[in-house]
């Protein structure tokens, strides 16, 4: 099974189950390093996530991987916040960060330049809008190499 599908299986488990918990689900991560291989999960709540939201949640996780049992390598499980400078990966992360501002690194140029602070003023499926100081630009996901919010 490789990295994406180890995703895609733990978000698809878990969305249902953070959610009667009162908390959503933000990201998942499936990383290899050297000899280690981590599951890092990161969730989310109106007001911010508490240290014991993310106890509890590690344990729900850790019940049910290991019923459904389908990681068959040994990995750390790390249950955190995104934090105040979340990246921004998804379509839903920009249309959750409308009115926030963002740094952007581009794998080509928009007005110019590969990398932008601005100001996300809308977004969709397939990009989003960002308010800079002499133009919006709309920006396709496809050329985003990386974003993140900014703490202001």
């Amino acid at each position: 099974m490789d990295r994406r599908e180890i995703e895609e299986r733990v978000e698809k488990l878990l969305e249902p189950i953070l959610k009667d918990l009162g908390l959503s689900l933000y990201d998942v991560e499936w990383l290899s390093s050297g000899r280690h291989n981590y599951l890092r999960v990161f969730i989310d709540k109106p007001g911010g996530v508490t240290v014991g939201d993310c106890e509890r949640v590690s344990q729900e996780i850790g019940d049910i991987l290991d019923v459904e049992d389908f990681i068959h390598v040994s990995y750390y499980l790390e249950v955190s916040s995104p934090g105040l400078t979340r990246e921004l990966k998804k379509p839903r992360h920009y249309l959750k960060s409308i009115g926030e501002l963002v740094k952007v690194v581009l794998k080509e140029p928009v007005a110019g330049r590969k990398e932008l602070e601005g100001i996300i003023k809308d977004a969709d499926e397939d990009g989003f809008i960002l308010f800079l100081e002499e133009a919006d630009e709309w920006i396709p996901y496809e050329i985003v190499a990386k974003a993140k919010l900014l703490f202001r």
